[in-house]
């Protein structure tokens, strides 16, 4: 076995008998029976256990502000006492609600990035629910509905509005009906008339096409990414026009305004002449700026402009899917940006008061608010592998997300505190950088809309047999590359990244593997050298398979079956050899874990352990929070192993998009406890009922 993987793989192998050991004299064949027939006793799986997300037991400690997947941020006075406070509504999955940050730092004149107290769930929520500040009164609407005493309440109390939910109309001939997906309502009385307008920023994905439409060279061949702001012009006695596109340019021009997709609008005096003006987001990360060129009556708007820090570099958020909501957070008299990101977390955009030489405000780059620390959270869809990562004998979690980046969390407890005590999360550096995956203008499959998109999922592990932990990863790029440990047990440290190299065709592979490198029947991006290039957003699992002391690679292979990659050693170096489709089901069919193509394929997060102590290295597969695939005895023809579907750890459904499994062991019992990282970005703990 390697010298270094991670440790539940191993205790659960040398232990698998170990605690009826302790507690009983039965011969050896008696007590594999005993463990069998408990496993069987608590049912297939085990009994109902409590799944619940892990806390930082830590007082004080202070962390970046999070909801889970999706932010949307309502600023205002919420409790009344006379300062800002943050509400911001998550529609994700576990983690849907109205969550309410408290601010007690007081005005944020004087204290702009207060630290908030934990949040409390006001309601549960749905998608696109927005602000809108009219005569110094707080409206909140999502489409077609406008919520009644939101502070308090959330979205516990409605009213149903005049206007169609799904009004919108797309522009032009289409054969099939619009794709929207961000539909924002948000009020102003654009034409200063003293009646309120119903403004609506759709985005609509009809144009985009979504998935595989690059050529051999990596350029997108179909549509862009359309968002549009409509106008509803206000009637009187919830009675509205029917909507029209705003326009920019000239009064007769039938230029359409247009961001890239989720425009988030807003409209502010910007310039002090009147009238509204118009800041937009995007799907993206940057802020348009559409000056409003007509009169306080006339509303008609000026090419946009890319709103700028002092530097004159664009603003940007460090994530996409970004929500802007104008406010003026430091009480100065100019308008400020909230802006919720992707992975939940919420930013203040600071207006410097100035203009550039095309009266264009000039913001500051965001600035991310914090609050006393509650539950772990790694951004969002977080991947964590439970393994002792400094080398001080308790289980750590390195875990990467959506954004690309790889963080650790550092448990600062002993092994066998059931309750572990937390350090904030670090992001892993490489040659002295903040390590990122980013997919980049071609680099997804779903297109360059999801350009700022790394979805890392990864294992620990000794994969070069220094005795260092190294870390083998996985991204939206589909490429299996590995990050050597060059610094010490205790103090990892990584300067480079490089390809996991297979060696196709090797006379040596008596297993039979590939001959030729095989290619991915979708995308543009084709294997380089021999690196491997195989199913996105999948985890690479690292383990000793063939128990002959290295550590192989098990991974989907281009069709969507797991494989094993065997290492062996060929004059000193260690080498992969190709995959082999050896993960057998119950009736001794390879496991094809994934049938679907392009955007569809991969997404599988995998685990490997004895969960249940008899002796057979087990697979958790994500679910609504991870399946078991119990492994069953080896066949004559190993390293052939087979495996029967189980059915899911738990009751409660966790899942988003993906649940990523993996096992600790905090209480020092040797048996392996399940943690699935989800959708929100936490970690989510159950008791191995074996343990109980």
């Amino acid at each position: 076995m390697p010298r270094f993987v991670p440790k539940m793989l191993i205790c659960c192998r040398a232990n698998c008998n170990g605690i009826l050991l302790q507690s009983s004299h039965l011969p050896y064949k008696w007590l594999v029976f005993a463990t069998a027939l408990i496993t069987l006793s608590l049912g297939a799986i085990g009994v109902a256990q409590e799944m619940r997300p892990l806390r930082y037991n830590n007082p004080g400690l202070i962390v970046d502000l999070g909801v889970g997947l999706w932010a949307w941020p309502i600023p205002c006075d919420a409790d009344g006492d006379g300062d800002w406070d943050l509400l911001v509504s998550c529609p994700d999955k576990p983690s849907n609600g109205v969550w309410f940050f408290e601010n007690r730092g007081g005005s944020t004149r004087d204290n702009p990035m207060p630290v908030f107290i934990a949040a409390r769930k006001l309601s549960s929520t749905v998608h696109y629910v927005m602000p809108s500040y009219i005569d110094g009164k707080m409206r909140v609407l999502s489409p077609g509905l406008e919520y009644e005493n939101f502070e308090r309440s959330g979205t516990k109390q409605s009213k149903q509005l005049s206007v169609a939910p799904n009004f919108y109309k797309p522009q032009g001939t289409m054969t099939k009906g619009p794709k929207v997906r961000h539909n924002q309502w948000r009020y102003a009385d654009l034409d200063g008339d003293a009646i309120i307008d119903l403004l609506v920023g759709i985005e609509d994905w009809s144009f985009y096409g979504w998935d595989d439409a690059y050529d051999e060279h990596g350029t997108w061949t179909a549509g862009p990414l359309r968002g549009f702001v409509y106008w509803h012009r206000g009637l009187g006695d919830d009675r509205y026009a029917e909507p029209v596109p705003l326009k920019i340019g000239p009064s007769d021009s039938d230029t359409i305004l247009e961001t890239y997709g989720c425009p988030s609008p807003n409209f502010v005096d910007m310039d002090n002449d009147g009238d509204l003006d118009l800041i937009c987001g995007e799907f993206l990360d940057r802020f348009t700026y559409f000056e409003n060129i007509g009169d306080e009556h006339s509303p008609r708007f000026a090419t946009g402009h890319r709103l700028k820090d002092p530097s004159g570099s664009d603003v940007r958020m460090d994530l996409q899917m970004i929500v802007p909501v104008a406010f003026d957070w430091d009480l100065d008299g100019d308008i400020d940006l909230i802006v919720g990101d992707e992975d939940g977390r919420v930013a203040w955009v600071q207006n410097t008061g100035n203009i550039d030489l095309d009266r264009v405000p000039i913001f500051e780059q965001p600035r991310y608010f914090q609050q006393y620390a509650d539950c772990l959270k790694c951004g969002a869809l977080a991947t964590p592998v439970g393994v002792d990562w400094d080398g001080d004998g308790d289980d750590d979690i390195v875990s990467g997300n959506t954004a690309g980046y790889i963080e650790i969390f550092e448990n600062l407890s002993r092994t066998g505190s059931p309750e572990p005590l937390w350090q904030a999360p670090k992001r892993l550096e490489v040659g002295g950088q903040v390590f990122r995956v980013q997919a980049g203008a071609n680099g997804s499959i779903q297109g360059p809309a999801e350009a700022k998109w790394g979805y890392t999922t990864l294992s620990v592990a000794d994969w070069d047999l220094d005795a260092l932990p190294d870390i083998v990863y996985n991204s939206i790029l589909g490429e299996v590359c590995w990050l050597k440990n060059v610094g010490s047990r205790s103090n990892p440290r990584f300067d480079h990244s490089q390809p996991v190299e297979i060696q196709w065709g090797d006379p040596e592979n008596a297993l039979g593997g590939e001959a030729s490198i095989p290619r991915l029947a979708w995308g543009w991006k084709k294997p380089e050298g021999n690196a491997l290039l195989t199913q996105w957003r999948t985890t690479p699992v690292v383990h000793d398979f063939t128990r002959d002391g290295l550590p192989d690679l098990a991974m989907l292979d281009t069709e969507g079956y797991l494989v094993l990659f065997e290492r062996f050693k060929k004059k000193g170096e260690l080498f992969c050899k190709g995959p082999v489709r050896c993960f057998l089901d119950a009736q001794g069919r390879p496991l094809r874990l994934n049938e679907r193509s392009a955007g569809g394929s991969g997404r599988r997060k995998l685990h490997v352990v004895d969960w249940n102590l008899d002796g057979q290295l087990d697979l958790l597969l994500n679910s609504k929070n991870a399946d078991l695939y119990r492994g069953l005895p080896t066949l004559d023809n190993a390293p052939f192993m087979r495996f029967r579907a189980m059915g899911s750890l738990s009751d409660r459904n966790i899942e988003g998009h993906d649940v990523s499994p993996t096992t600790v062991d905090f209480n020092g019992d040797r048996v392996a406890d399940f943690i699935g990282g989800a959708e929100d970005g936490r970690f989510y703990y159950l008791k191995n009922p074996i343990s109980q």
